[in-house]
């Protein structure tokens, strides 16, 4: 592990085969081609030959780790492990590059497919920005915060990341993650007077606001809504904010339709894992059971679907 880099993008993803999925790839692969070394992190397991020679060919740090704790939990042994590596290094009487001498600091994490090689523009409106730490969109949904699937971090702002990160603990659900990690720490840069910015800015909440972030060419998506896999609870908040459209939008369409970067091959797409009946017979239901809610709570539909 190398300790001289002052840019570092932390790349977070569980997988379970040998191989990387093509869209990592190509997000890994374009990322690695700016000034900022590349570091996959990763639950450990067994990789191909392909998959290391990837890796060594564009020059990306792989960082096994244990599968807990979701992104945030591997952002935080890989920073806890170069910190201490770095304290043994001084001990020693080497001189090693400081994680308090980073100069940029960048989260990603795979629940994102970039269709696009936007990376180096995102880059250049980051440092455009006067903020300290800039996404790709925000969110006043809960309350205000930054999406942290894309976090650039300049200087400014890690002092107060650091502080957060290795104080909260690890969490164990995905609710408990937005709720204990996602949402606090833009909350905590707040009490910092770390100035915050996104990249894109959207009419709707930024949850149901894909179709709008294809049309701006923001050249990204959630793997969720090509899928179109969702809890009970995800597909209830589309319907009780009039989302029907929203939820139910074809995003691998509206994907291709935006264009593909000539590397990117269509096939790395997730395919829907919801078929159109289930849907049909779904909708009613949640309909009904939202009609049924806001009745008792004399909140009005905002929209039925019909």
């Amino acid at each position: 592990m190398s300790n001289a880099h002052t840019k570092i993008a932390l790349y977070a993803s569980y997988q379970t085969g040998k191989e990387l999925p093509g869209y990592i790839k190509f997000a890994l692969k374009h990322l690695s081609e700016t000034d900022f070394h590349v570091v996959l992190l990763t639950n450990s397991r067994e990789l191909s030959n392909e998959t290391y020679e990837f890796l060594a060919d564009n020059d990306i740090e792989l960082f096994f780790t244990e599968n807990h704790g979701f992104d945030f939990g591997m952002y935080r042994r890989y920073l806890q492990l170069r910190s201490n590596s770095i304290a043994s290094a001084n001990c020693a009487g080497q001189q090693e590059s400081s994680i308090n001498n980073l100069e940029r600091l960048l989260l990603l994490n795979d629940s994102v497919i970039y269709y696009q090689n936007k990376f180096s523009e995102y880059f250049e409106q980051a440092e455009n920005s006067s903020a300290d730490v800039v996404s790709l969109t925000c969110s006043n949904e809960f309350s205000p915060h930054l999406l942290t699937f894309f976090l650039y971090m300049k200087q400014p702002a890690l002092g107060a990341f650091y502080m957060f990160l290795f104080e909260t603990p690890e969490q164990d659900t995905p609710q408990n993650l937005a709720r204990n990690l996602q949402f606090p720490l833009s909350d905590s840069f707040m009490d910092a007077g770390v100035h915050m910015d996104s990249i894109f800015q959207t009419e709707k909440q930024a949850s149901f606001a894909y179709p709008e972030l294809i049309r701006q060419g923001a050249g990204f998506i959630k793997v969720k809504l090509l899928q179109g896999v969702y809890t009970y609870k995800e597909q209830l908040r589309f319907i009780e904010n009039g989302e029907y459209d929203s939820l139910h939008a074809n995003y691998a369409e509206l994907v291709k339709q935006a264009g593909l970067a000539p590397d990117f091959d269509e096939k790395w797409l997730p395919t829907s894992l919801r078929e159109t009946a289930q849907r049909k017979i779904l909708w009613p239901a949640l309909n009904f059971a939202t009609k049924i809610k806001n009745k008792l709570f004399k909140k009005p539909v905002k929209n039925d679907g019909q």
